[in-house]
């Protein structure tokens, strides 16, 4: 599946690039090394990025309580994680924004950013230490299939028709229409973008998360709530079977890695869903505002 990837994306020529500072910044902030002085220099080497970053800070989403207008006052307030995580997204979503699409891109977004936000939550609930890292990965899991529904969209659209008719997941359709799925795909646009390891195993295994080395368990947290998200509010853009061996293995290795973590929480999470969904909808559309001008 990968060799068939591979070919997919070496064969397109107008990839949408994600600019090497945005993977230096992602980098520092991944890691806590840079100071905010030496973050903010480098932000603001980049216009467009340091602009992204003052428009952001004084959205409706963080409401400060005077205008803020300096990039170093802006990581100060935010925090390094919240930057890390709202560049990468800002970018992804200007990568495939005027990319005509087979399926509803918002609903896309809306599941993308569910999670996120679910797996922020289990995260936080397994005890691991950075649960914006674990919005962030959940965010952007899905991403291969922009590129497939894009650049194979007959065909894609063909496969999403049929999943509508028959049922399935759509990771199950993409290997019989493609030989090949969102997943392999992700993971060659992650490398493409020089994506940190960690980044790269999550995309390449939120579906078969007993192959994860980089993090198992991040890994896994975001495999149920991947799982959790299209049982509760699914589209054939985000289709999931029953729970099968997948999720099986994942919440082995939740309770292998985070004992802490019980079904009663599970279930307290699925039932709170209701109203999370419609405060996900809303910060899908603060950020589309905010940072896709």
């Amino acid at each position: 599946m990968m060799i068939k990837a591979r070919r997919l994306v070496r064969d397109i020529s107008e990839l949408p690039l994600i600019p090497t500072i945005v993977t230096r910044v992602i980098s520092m902030l991944d890691s806590q090394e840079g100071e905010p002085d030496e973050i903010a220099d480098l932000l603001l080497s980049d216009p467009v990025l340091a602009a992204r970053v003052i428009r952001l800070v004084n959205s409706p989403l963080y409401r400060p309580s005077s205008e803020i207008t300096s990039v170093k006052r802006a990581l100060l307030f935010l925090g390094f994680r919240s930057v890390r995580d709202l560049i990468l997204t800002s970018y992804f979503i200007n990568a495939f924004r005027e990319k005509e699409q087979p399926f509803d891109t918002k609903a896309f977004w809306i599941h993308s950013f569910s999670v996120g936000a679910v797996s922020r939550r289990l995260a936080a609930m397994a005890g691991y230490l950075d649960s914006e890292k674990a919005y962030l990965t959940g965010i952007i899991h899905d991403i291969g299939k922009m590129f497939l529904g894009h650049y194979q969209q007959q065909e894609y659209s063909a496969m999403l028709a049929g999943i509508s008719e028959s049922g399935g997941s759509t990771y199950q359709a993409e290997q019989k229409c493609f030989g090949t799925s969102h997943s392999e795909i992700g993971l060659c646009l992650a490398q493409r973008w020089n994506f940190p390891p960690a980044y790269c195993d999550i995309i390449s295994h939120h579906h078969t998360p007993s192959s994860a080395t980089e993090d198992p368990l991040l890994t896994a947290i975001v495999t149920l709530a991947d799982h959790v998200c299209m049982a509760h509010n699914g589209s054939n853009i985000a289709r999931t079977g029953p729970l099968g061996q997948t999720e099986e293995t994942a919440w082995q290795i939740l309770r292998q890695q985070a004992p802490m973590l019980t079904v009663s929480d599970i279930d307290s999470l699925i039932a709170s869903l209701n109203t999370g969904f419609g405060e996900i909808d809303r910060e899908v559309r603060n950020i589309f505002m905010t940072m896709v001008a």
